[in-house]
């Protein structure tokens, strides 16, 4: 069903890392009222998150994936 390529890994890694950190920066932020947010917060606050993201993302990605391609009906997805 699924195959766990490099770029399957690199591209994981990159999408919890970038959404980890762009949610982290803005709840930050409303949480602490100013923008932009103590950088030592958000970088504790994004370090957990993407510690909780990333294997997250590698678990749904694949059904994410699975269920895409059932749901397309564009034989190229195949």
């Amino acid at each position: 069903m699924f195959r766990l390529t490099v770029a399957t890994v690199i591209s994981t890694l990159l999408l919890s890392t970038i959404m980890s950190a762009l949610v982290s920066f803005f709840i930050t932020a409303l949480n602490q009222g100013k923008f932009p947010p103590d950088i030592s917060s958000w970088i504790s606050a994004w370090m957990l998150a993407w510690a909780i993201s990333t294997p997250i993302v590698f678990l749904v990605a694949p059904v994410s994936k699975y269920v895409a391609n059932k749901l397309s009906d564009d034989p190229r997805d195949i």
